[in-house]
């Protein structure tokens, strides 16, 4: 779901949740590499990224949100804390911020052809300018890049929420809420795909910096 349905205040803090939950899969990412390194000496960067992945979503993503939903169940008595609905105009005002935040990153319209810059100095003195604007809205990007994983995150503790604390579930039927017991296969069933994938990739990324650096046993030493 998308915390565009959320009001604005219960909005907010879910960011400042999903933000914590995202320090926290990292956290957990980064402790288990360095364990995995001096601890247990794997020297391998692909086996210990892809364990650091797992990590990253069995300790960091799924029983990060098993908590926070065993959390707002302790509080459930403490209604006024709880999400509320947005209103219509707030759903839109959250989709048009969102749409113009996207507007400001579709650079690439502007790059022009490079084809044939070696014919005109000119094109090419411009070029060079192009492309350290695009160097300062990588920059930008980088910045922009945590605020569209926060908001990912709070999503995903928004459905916890409203699946296993309240049972409302936004723009569909009022359900109720689903037993805690469940939050395993329901949360794993939903998301194992995204887990695995991420193992892969994490493992992939691993084994193409030790290709470049046999040598290398972290991602700091690569860049040295």
């Amino acid at each position: 779901m998308s915390i565009a349905h959320i009001a604005p205040r219960s909005r907010s803090v879910l960011r400042l949740h999903g933000w914590l939950l995202m320090a926290w899969a990292a956290s957990v990412g980064f402790v288990t590499s360095a364990l995995l390194l001096h601890a247990g000496a794997v020297h391998s960067l692909a086996l210990r990224y892809t364990l650091g992945a797992g990590a990253v979503y069995f300790v960091g993503f799924v029983l990060g949100g098993w908590w926070y939903a065993k959390w707002w169940n302790a509080r459930r008595g403490l209604v006024a804390d709880m999400p509320e609905h947005a209103s219509t105009a707030e759903v839109l005002e959250y989709q048009q911020a969102e749409e113009a935040a996207r507007k400001k990153f579709e650079w690439f319209d502007g790059l022009g052809d490079f084809g044939s810059l070696g014919d005109d100095p000119l094109s090419a003195l411009l070029a060079v300018f192009m492309l350290l604007g695009v160097v300062v809205v990588l920059a930008l990007l980088m910045g922009y890049l945590p605020v569209l994983a926060t908001d990912a995150f709070a999503s995903f503790l928004a459905e916890v929420i409203l699946e296993f604390v309240i049972g409302a579930v936004i723009a569909r039927r009022v359900l109720k809420p689903r037993v805690l017991e469940d939050y395993w296969g329901i949360t794993l069933r939903k998301t194992w795909l995204v887990g695995l994938l991420m193992m892969v990739v994490c493992g992939g990324v691993g084994y193409g910096i030790q290709r470049m650096n046999p040598e290398a046993l972290t991602l700091f030493q690569l860049f040295r």
